[in-house]
């Protein structure tokens, strides 16, 4: 599951708001040899993940966006980056990290709270996401955006109706790495 980056058709958690903006591979991480690890996943058609564009040396100052569209002949991505885009994606439970490794873990995930992109080797390939503010370099993270429920999470409305509230939800270890799959709201830093 979290060996690739997400994928399929119900990585849309939102029908908007929308501003696609390209960028050729070299210019995401993590992603590929661009990431702590050198190992990550590498973005192919049908994959969405959430990565930081332009350089690594001008963090935690990134645009953010999610990957809509990958087209292998130009390695060119075509990513929203529209403030209040939702989409699901997995999210680390890291929050903290001493030395090169991670130290501190979430037991739980609650709504409306920020996560970060997370170039750590700690996390697994195809995980961009993660509760820490800084990776296991000590390099501040940029802001991806914030945990928000899905349709069917919110208490009594949405599809179907009568739905109950699963927040916080539990990971399955507060003592290692371990992921949920959440939708997130693209938003970016207050200190852009």
């Amino acid at each position: 599951m979290t060996a690739t980056f997400y994928a399929g058709n119900d990585y849309e958690c939102s029908s908007g708001p929308y501003i696609d903006r390209k960028a050729v591979t070299d210019d995401l991480w993590p992603e590929g040899t661009q990431s702590g690890s050198g190992t990550k996943d590498t973005v192919s058609a049908g994959e969405h993940p959430f990565l930081a564009i332009g350089a690594q040396a001008q963090r935690p100052y990134n645009v953010v966006g999610v990957v809509i569209t990958y087209e292998s002949l130009t390695d060119m991505a075509v990513l929203n980056v529209a403030p209040g885009f939702i989409a699901r994606n997995y999210v680390a439970n890291i929050t903290g990290y001493s030395g090169a490794a991670a130290n501190a873990w979430a037991a739980t995930l609650d709504k409306h709270v920020p996560v970060w992109i997370d170039d750590s080797d700690d996390l697994a390939e195809g995980v961009t996401l993660s509760r820490s503010t800084a990776n296991d370099a000590a390099a501040a993270n940029p802001l991806a955006g914030y945990t928000w429920p899905a349709q069917d999470e919110w208490t009594d409305s949405g599809i179907g109706g009568g739905n109950t509230d699963p927040y916080p939800k539990a990971f399955s270890s507060s003592e290692a790495t371990a992921y949920l799959t959440q939708c997130v709201m693209l938003w970016p830093s207050n200190e852009d």
